[in-house]
């Protein structure tokens, strides 16, 4: 976890460093990546807040995302991971991180470790799978980890 908050650290300074605002939206990862954010004194500078859409309602309630989309592709898809990071986007954050995946029991018919993690600007949205094994704990965290690492990958590009 020490490896992880260190990456949180470097997101926060190349956020203070560049002038933007992060917010994000976790559904798999339950919080722990803004948790992790939080832990960092002055994260407030840069950072707007965190959702924790679990729930195919609460994507539709908390971040628009269009019912159309969760009933055609289901809530873990490429497609809602983008629409969550257009939610985020439509307040004011300059960047967004998005995270949708299965932690546990296979959902959807989809697999367990199966995991989406976006990041978008207000010009491009960028939408990455991945498949994680471990417990539901490890996935949580190897997922949070390669969401900071997309997320400076990003940043450097701003």
């Amino acid at each position: 976890m020490e490896e992880i908050q260190k990456l949180a650290k470097k997101v926060l300074s190349v956020l203070e460093m560049k002038d933007l605002k992060l917010a994000i939206a976790e559904s798999v990862t339950g919080g722990l990546a803004s948790h992790l954010i939080t832990n960092i004194s002055g994260a407030s500078k840069v950072f707007i807040g965190g959702v924790v859409c679990y729930s195919a309602l609460s994507k539709n309630i908390m971040l628009d995302v269009d019912w159309s989309l969760i009933n055609d592709y289901g809530t873990v898809s490429p497609e809602v991971t983008e629409a969550l990071l257009d939610g985020l986007k439509k307040d004011a954050a300059d960047i967004g991180v998005a995270i949708v995946g299965v932690g546990g029991r296979k959902i959807e018919g989809k697999p367990t470790g199966l995991i989406y993690i976006g990041t978008g600007t207000h010009v491009c949205n960028q939408v990455h799978e991945l498949n994680f094994s471990g417990s539901r704990t490890e996935i949580k965290k190897k997922a949070v980890k390669k969401a900071f690492e997309l997320l400076l990958e990003e940043l450097e590009k701003l």
